[in-house]
């Protein structure tokens, strides 16, 4: 497939989400449970199933990379999710990446990160921007050893719009090419728009 506008970029991307990323719970069936105790989801989004096609991959990329407002950066990616996103800007730019870890690890060198820092600031990236949590703990790690950090941090979806607050970190800019709004995020609302049922295929 040939894209060769940004918009034709953009839908393309928004298509392959719309019907291939997001978990629409069916009325009558029991919601997803959610990460807090006794909390469900009606829908869920599994962008890792965009991602891992290198077409998907290297689209977005190359979008949020035109979007970066200065390139003399290097990319920190947050484990695990953002890590192929990263990976994927990182190679476009020609720079290595940095990522960070959830956790430090328990052996060897007990390090947060993977890679080798460059002395360049760093943009983080993440595929989705919802309570934020793993950005800010990247971000506290980044901080803690004192490593330069750039204005604006970089995610595939900006879930604040509509489902948790805008927390944003601190003064840092949140660069994102979709929100909720872009999507019809519930079974009903898949319904009403496409007049068919979605089909989120087989899982394992």
């Amino acid at each position: 497939m040939t894209l060769n506008s940004i918009s034709q970029k953009i839908k393309y991307l928004q298509n392959e989400i719309e019907h291939k990323a997001i978990y629409r719970v069916k009325p009558g069936e029991k919601k997803l449970p959610a990460k807090s105790p006794g909390k469900s989801y009606s829908w869920q989004i599994y962008l890792r199933r965009c991602m891992y096609n290198p077409g998907f991959l290297f689209c977005a990329a190359e979008l949020l990379v035109d979007l970066l407002p200065d390139k003399d950066i290097q990319i920190a990616a947050c484990e695990d999710a953002g890590t192929c996103l990263g990976f994927a800007m990182s190679t476009i730019l020609r720079r290595p990446m940095l990522s960070i870890k959830k956790s430090r690890k328990v052996y060897g060198l007990l390090n947060f990160t993977e890679g080798s820092v460059i002395g360049k600031p760093i943009v983080l990236v993440d595929d989705l921007a919802g309570s934020q949590n793993t950005l800010k703990k990247a971000l506290h790690t980044l901080k803690s050893f004192n490593l330069p950090v750039a204005d604006v941090y970089m995610t595939l979806i900006n879930k604040t719009k509509g489902t948790h607050s805008e927390a944003y970190l601190n003064d840092k800019k949140l660069i994102s090419l979709f929100t909720c709004d872009d999507f019809a995020m519930t079974w009903f609302d898949y319904v009403k728009k496409y007049n068919k049922e979605p089909d989120f295929g087989p899982y394992f």
